[in-house]
């Protein structure tokens, strides 16, 4: 057993230690019963890779807490942004129908101008003469 400690030690020192090899190793330092300087090593690091209680759930609290907030977050974006864009629509709909409108009460008003012109003027006369022959260079009018 010490041999294969110490065969574990060498390859543990050189980095060529598995996961396995390596807690083989911890676990035969951590059980002798005289101090060494190996077995003073692994118990500081065993102290120090234990977690506080508790963390691990505190840490997986607060990542789903901003988990929450952020798909909060994009869904108020996306709410808000869906009712931008129906009030944009609402407002360029409302803005073309009243061009519409004008437009539509603007040639009511020109047909009734119109209207109301021709009733108010005479009719143009007809012009007394009469044209009998056109050609390029005679023209026959009689008056």
């Amino acid at each position: 057993m010490k041999e294969e400690r110490d065969r574990l030690l060498e390859k543990y020192y050189r980095g060529e230690t598995t996961q396995e090899e390596e807690r083989l190793l911890r676990e035969a330092c951590l059980a002798e019963a005289d101090a060494s300087p190996e077995k003073a090593f692994f118990t500081w690091v065993a102290g120090e890779s234990a977690l506080p209680e508790g963390l691990e759930s505190a840490v997986f609290e607060k990542v789903d807490a901003s988990a929450r907030k952020k798909r909060v977050r994009v869904l108020i974006y996306s709410v808000t942004s869906v009712a931008a864009t129906l009030a944009l629509m609402i407002t360029l709909y409302a803005g073309n129908l009243a061009r519409l409108e004008k437009e539509q009460e603007f040639r009511m008003i020109e047909q009734t101008l119109v209207h109301v012109s021709e009733t108010l003027q005479p009719a143009p006369a007809e012009p007394d003469m009469l044209v009998l022959w056109v050609d390029n260079d005679v023209e026959i009018i009689v008056n």
